[in-house]
């Protein structure tokens, strides 16, 4: 029945359609009712068109909706409402039927076709891509002509790739280098497809020619071909940058920046030098025949004298075309022949315990005294202890022209605290520092330590920290102790700082226990060295206690002191995990000692008491994680004392 049915609306629609033709008006079973718009992206950008299909609803399951460019069909699934195929991603949402390009490049561009379909009956609909970016490389470079030192280029417009050409590149090689391409000084406009290309001398070359847009630059294009040779020529040009070095002692060093090939324009290719002591009228020369050579000595008897050089280019045709410059220029420096007198402590200002200041008379800054450009001060020190052979020094550079007054008064900062040192100064050049001024003797006095070393938590319980340490590297002074410090860390809020009391006043002791924490709590630990300047900068350390309960505090019942023995009674709850000390002494006196207690029993027997004095007791419990508990203290006296 369903299919008698779908027969008949078909035939019905059949004669709708014969009657529309005979009236003027076109209908279909499929059609496109929005045409496809054209796409321009650039190269990496998604591409997306949309095509828009009206079908008689009966027959929206026989669509089919395919996809083409420049006229090949793109591999989709469109069996599915969403198909990838590489970069090609097709999707169908009720009458809309969309193919993306995801990550363009310049070879997707052309014409793109949707073809709908229902049977016989087809609508389709074009559009165009245009990926846009940087062009292609011009096509059939050729070398017209060559003439003399210039060769004529043509070539053909590339691919544009949607912008417009602005301006051509050509570059070019030599048979030397034939790996190294250089850009032509000249660029010429994207109207023109033809150049005019001057050449230095003694060269055969040839060319590649690069495309510019407003998307970027092409690729070279091929090599050329034909190569163009040039004839030999004098040199165009010297060397740049000619200039004297004073580093070395009695000599003249005269340097440049060597020319590069290209301007060697011929055969036997070399440098002339030329120098004369300024006020002379003779020059004397040599030649460098090595092209790559940029040094050129000459021993002289004078020192830091001045002098005249140039440095000419020639080859077998001749020298230069281009006269060359002289330049002014000095011979090697030495050492100052002056020495500061008067160095000494700035009286005032004593020194502190990382810095001195020190004072002296300024020298004579003649050539003929400093043998060479003055540059100012050097200052040495060393520690007494090790000797000059582990000196430190300090430069003290003036500014050409920089004024002073009769003395020169200067810090020196980053010194050992509480050091006997010794220091001088002296006098520099460029290169070389003259003789040294008298050794002066001096001591800085204490400073703040350093941070110590090696802080870590030993161990730690439900309620205590064991932290140890190492002593700083530079105490700085004579270290008095430790102070030690904590706080509770909730998450970004911390605490109150509690110090330790009492610190530690014993520099050998390189490690505290904290307790009284609370269980399971984030704490961050803090130790400072301790000198009479202060203590210096903190080292921390953070750590979490661990989650449970201390131990339950004992209980003493009796402690007798008979004859020369202690009887002592507890009751304690035999917990597994906990063990008992048993601590004792005399009333009065500060340090306890101790001993284990025996397991088995609540009592004990101490021997080799003093008869006549008073005692302390006390019971101590401890887990297997370290923490205690304390019991009360028992006072007790022999039963005869007093008698």
């Amino acid at each position: 029945m369903a299919d008698s049915a779908l027969g008949i609306s078909r035939l019905v629609l059949l004669l709708l359609l014969l009657l529309g033709l005979g009236n003027g008006f076109v209908s279909a079973y499929v059609h496109i009712e929005d045409l496809l718009q054209n796409v321009e992206v650039l190269e990496g950008e998604r591409a997306k068109f949309v095509c828009k299909v009206k079908t008689h609803p009966l027959d929206e399951k026989r669509l089919k909706v395919q996809w083409k460019h420049n006229g090949e069909f793109l591999d989709l699934d469109l069996s599915r409402s969403e198909s990838v195929a590489g970069r090609h991603v097709y999707k169908a949402e009720r009458n809309r039927h969309a193919l993306i390009i995801k990550n363009t490049r310049l070879k997707d561009t052309g014409v793109y076709t949707c073809m709908a379909s229902v049977g016989l009956d087809t609508d389709m609909s074009n559009a165009h891509l245009l990926v846009k970016g940087p062009p292609g490389p011009p096509e059939n470079v050729e070398v017209g002509a060559c003439i003399g030192r210039s060769a004529q280029l043509q070539w053909e417009e590339g691919n544009a790739n949607g912008a417009e050409v602005s301006r051509y590149i050509v570059l070019f090689n030599t048979s030397d280098t034939p790996d190294r391409w250089h850009d032509y000084f000249e660029q010429f406009p994207g109207d023109t497809l033809r150049a005019n290309i001057e050449l230095s001398p003694w060269g055969t070359y040839a060319f590649r020619v690069k495309a510019v847009t407003e998307l970027g630059v092409s690729k070279p294009s091929p090599v050329t071909a034909m190569s163009c040779t040039t004839p030999p020529e004098r040199p165009d040009t010297n060397p740049k940058n000619v200039r004297t070095r004073t580093d070395i002692k009695n000599m003249l060093v005269i340097e440049w920046n060597p020319m590069e090939r290209l301007h060697f324009n011929g055969p036997g290719f070399q440098y002339l030098v030329n120098w004369r002591r300024k006020g002379s009228l003779a020059w004397e020369s040599d030649s460098v025949e090595d092209p790559l050579q940029s040094i050129f000595q000459q021993e002289v008897q004078d020192v830091y004298g001045l002098y005249e050089v140039q440095v000419k280019a020639e080859n077998d045709m001749g020298q230069s075309h281009q006269p060359a410059f002289v330049y002014i220029g000095r011979s090697g420096e030495s050492e100052p022949v002056v020495s500061p007198k008067d160095f000494r402590l700035n009286p005032s200002h004593p020194p502190e315990s990382h810095k001195a200041y020190f004072i002296w008379e300024a020298v004579n800054t003649s050539v003929n005294i400093t043998n060479g450009k003055f540059c100012g001060y050097k200052l040495r020190y060393w520690k007494s202890a090790e000797g000059r052979h582990k000196q430190k020094e300090v430069d003290f550079v003036l500014a050409p022209g920089q004024r002073h007054g009769p003395d020169m008064r200067v810090s020196v900062l980053d010194l050992p605290a509480y050091t006997a040192l010794r220091a001088q100064v002296a006098v520099m050049n460029t290169h070389y520092t003259g003789p040294p001024s008298q050794t002066i003797d001096f001591f800085t006095p204490e400073g703040t330590p350093s941070s110590v070393r090696e802080m870590h938590v030993e161990a730690y319980g439900v309620g205590y920290v064991l932290l140890k340490w190492l002593p700083p590297d530079q105490p700085n002074g004579v270290l008095q102790g430790y102070d030690i410090a904590y706080q509770h860390i909730a998450g970004l809020k911390v605490g109150k700082l509690k110090g330790l009391s009492p610190q530690i006043n014993n520099p050998s002791t390189l490690g505290a226990r904290i307790s009284g924490l609370k269980s399971d709590h984030q704490y961050r630990f803090y130790v400072w060295a301790r000198t009479n300047a202060g203590r210096g900068n903190a080292a921390y350390t953070d750590i979490r206690t661990l989650r449970g309960k201390l131990p339950d505090p004992p209980k003493l019942l009796v402690a007798q002191l008979v004859n020369s023995s202690i009887n002592v009674t507890w009751q304690a709850d035999q917990a597994p995990d906990t063990h008992y000390l048993l601590e004792y002494r005399q009333d009065g006196h500060n340090g306890w000692r101790t001993m284990d207690y025996i397991w088995n029993k609540s009592w004990v027997v101490l021997d080799h008491f003093d008869p006549v004095s008073d005692y302390e007791v006390r019971l101590l419990a401890r887990n297997r994680l370290g923490d205690m508990s304390t019991s009360s203290i028992l006072k007790f006296s022999n039963q005869r004392h007093g008698e």
